[in-house]
């Protein structure tokens, strides 16, 4: 969730364009990822292993996204289509990876407040699905479209829009019918 809300809504055309302008861009970036995984990771922090995993996760995120721009301004006939894939891809390996490696079946401090989230696997799942129909969905579509003829992204809201109301109602129907 933390990937997914950090890697799209979080990320600016602002910061895209800064990441392509110097590694500070790509420090902010990744600073506003180390942020959200902390704040989701807060009823977790109490254990070692999370540290070690975010430490993990931030360090190979900023690798990632440098190489990635430094290897696009390079080669600039490169298709953004399988370098987004690429990018993607590897952030999602090393997460996965941390995950299964560092996590297990890690308990947390406390148990109310955000553990209720965590706990309610319909509201995860609700929350991660909003995130991939709509900012996940409208980057996608865009870099899928534009890969030959790279446009400035401009996000379609009235498309995410709809998305998200989509889900809500399948959703709500959803809890309904239970």
């Amino acid at each position: 969730m933390a990937h997914f809300l950090a890697d799209y809504p979080l990320q600016p055309s602002w910061i895209v364009k800064m990441k392509y302008k110097s590694f500070l861009g790509v420090f902010i970036h990744t600073v506003i990822h180390l942020a959200v995984i902390i704040l989701l990771s807060i009823p977790f922090l109490h254990l070692p292993n999370v540290w070690y995993g975010i430490a993990i996760i931030f360090v190979t995120h900023n690798i990632i996204d440098y190489s990635k721009v430094t290897i696009e301004k390079k080669f600039k006939k490169i298709n953004h289509l399988y370098s987004y894939i690429l990018d993607q891809a590897l952030h999602l390996t090393i997460i996965y990876s941390v995950a299964v490696f560092l996590m297990g079946s890690i308990q947390p401090y406390i148990s109310n407040g955000w553990y209720e989230f965590y706990s309610n696997r319909y509201m995860v799942g609700f929350a991660l699905i909003l995130v991939l129909v709509t900012y996940v969905y409208d980057v996608t579509r865009w870099i899928v479209m534009n890969y030959k003829k790279p446009y400035p992204y401009k996000r379609d809201y009235q498309t995410m829009y709809r998305n998200a109301l989509i889900v809500v109602i399948a959703f709500v129907v959803y809890c309904f019918t239970r």
